[in-house]
C-alpha cells in the first residue's frame, strides 16, 4: 500500500528518435519492426575517410553506418527566445532537449505559461561531447561569450529550467549508457522527498564526429554492420544511434486528482554499480545485475511480470550476462504455469542511443 501511495506517473512524453520525430513515428518504427541503420552522410563527417574494414588499422572505424535522426540541428529556436547568433554556438543536443521538453509538456496538456514558475525539477542524462570536440578544431578566434554556455553539459539541464522558468533542481548526469535511467531514479527520489512537485527527465545523444566510432572499434564493441542484434547468435557489437527522449513525472495520486493521461506508472527504481567484481571496467557484472533485480522485484511481483525491456546492446559479452541474470532471478523463480517471460530491446530498431538509451526503452513500453 505504501508503494502505491508513493508511485510516480508518467504524464507527458516528447521524443525524437531515428524514424521520425514524435511518438507516432516512434511507434510505427516498432510496429513495422523497422531497422533505422543507414550510411553516415557526409554532413556529419566523411565516413569514407574514417572507415576501414580492417579493424587493425590505426585511427579507423570498423563501421560506416549508424541510426540517425533528420534535421537534428535545424530547429528554429526563436520560439524559445534564443537568438540566431546564440543558436549558432549551441550544442545540437541542447536544441533537441528544448524541442522534446516542449513536446512532453504539450503531450501532458500543460502550456508553457502554466508550467512557468512551478517547482519542476530537470534531470537529464548526456555523455557525448561531439559538438565540443568538433568546434575545438576551429579557429580559437571564433570563441565568444556564447561558446561556454553552448557547450557546457550543466547548461543542457539549466537551459530547460531557464527557458520554461522551472524552479526545481536542475541536474545533468553522465553515467555513460545508463545516464537517462539514473536521471529517472534521481527524479523519482526528488519527487518522493519533496524537492520538486513534478520532474522532467530523460536523455539525449547526437552523433557529429568520428572519434567515438574509432574508440569503440578498437575496443571491439561496435558492429561492423552498424546494427545492434539483441540476444542473437549473430550479435557482433552494438550499432550506434542518436536521439532524445523526455518524460514528465508527477506523483500518481496527484495525476489521478488532476485527471491526467497516465502513460505508465513507476512503482520502484534502484541503482547500483559493479564495483570490482569483474574485469575489465567495461564488462557487466552478473552478480550485481542479479543483486539489483532481487532488490527491485518482490516474490509477489514475479508471477505478474510479462515483459522486460532489457539493455540488450547486441554485444556477445553483455547480452548473455544480462539474459542469464534475468533468467536466474525472475524466469526461474516464477510459479509453475506462469506465462513465458519475454525480453526485448529497442536497440534492434533505433540502435544504441547511449545516454538516451534508457529513456528510449521506457517510452517504448509506456
Amino acid at each position: 500500500m505504501e508503494e502505491e501511495e508513493r508511485a510516480i506517473a508518467v504524464v507527458g512524453i516528447g521524443c525524437s528518435f531515428p524514424g521520425g520525430e514524435g511518438l507516432d513515428n516512434f511507434w510505427n518504427v516498432l510496429l513495422e519492426g523497422k531497422n533505422c541503420t543507414l550510411p553516415i552522410p557526409n554532413e556529419r563527417f566523411n565516413s569514407t575517410f574514417w572507415y576501414d574494414a580492417d579493424n587493425s588499422k590505426p585511427g579507423k572505424s570498423h563501421t560506416s553506418k549508424a541510426a540517425l535522426i533528420d534535421g537534428f540541428n535545424e530547429l528554429d529556436l526563436r520560439f524559445f527566445g534564443v537568438t540566431d547568433a546564440e543558436a549558432d554556438y549551441m550544442d545540437p543536443q541542447q536544441k533537441l532537449l528544448l524541442h522534446c521538453t516542449y513536446r512532453a509538456l504539450e503531450n501532458a496538456g500543460i502550456p508553457m505559461e502554466k508550467a512557468s514558475g512551478t517547482r519542476t525539477g530537470v534531470y537529464l542524462g548526456l555523455m557525448n561531447r561531439d559538438y565540443d570536440l568538433t568546434t575545438a578544431q576551429y579557429n580559437p578566434g571564433l570563441t565568444n561569450h556564447w561558446s561556454g554556455t553552448g557547450k557546457a553539459m550543466s547548461i543542457a539541464a539549466n537551459r530547460i529550467s531557464y527557458t520554461f522558468n522551472l524552479t526545481g533542481p536542475s541536474v545533468a548526469i553522465d553515467s555513460a549508457c545508463s545516464s537517462s535511467l539514473v536521471a529517472l531514479h534521481f527524479a523519482c527520489q526528488a519527487i518522493k522527498q519533496g524537492d520538486c512537485e513534478m520532474a522532467l527527465c530523460g536523455g539525449v545523444s547526437c552523433i557529429i564526429e568520428p572519434q567515438v566510432f574509432v574508440a569503440l572499434s578498437k575496443a571491439k564493441m561496435i558492429s561492423p554492420e552498424g546494427t545492434s542484434k539483441p540476444f542473437s547468435s549473430r550479435a557482433d557489437g552494438y550499432g550506434r544511434g542518436e536521439g532524445c527522449g523526455i518524460i514528465l513525472l508527477k506523483p500518481l495520486k496527484q495525476a489521478l486528482k488532476d485527471c491526467d493521461h497516465v502513460w505508465g506508472i513507476i512503482s520502484k527504481t534502484a541503482v547500483n554499480q559493479d564495483g570490482h567484481t569483474v574485469t575489465p571496467i567495461t564488462k557487466p557484472s552478473m552478480v550485481q545485475q542479479e543483486e539489483l533485480l532481487r532488490r527491485i522485484y518482490s516474490q509477489s511481483d514475479l508471477s505478474t511480470v510479462q515483459y522486460i525491456e532489457a539493455h540488450g546492446t547486441g554485444t556477445p559479452v553483455g547480452d548473455p550476462i544480462e539474459a542469464g541474470s534475468i533468467s536466474k532471478v525472475i524466469a526461474k523463480a516464477r510459479p509453475p504455469g506462469s506465462e513465458t517471460l519475454r525480453i526485448g530491446s529497442v536497440k534492434g530498431n533505433i540502435g544504441h542511443t547511449e545516454s538516451a538509451a534508457g529513456v528510449a526503452g521506457l517510452i517504448k513500453v509506456g
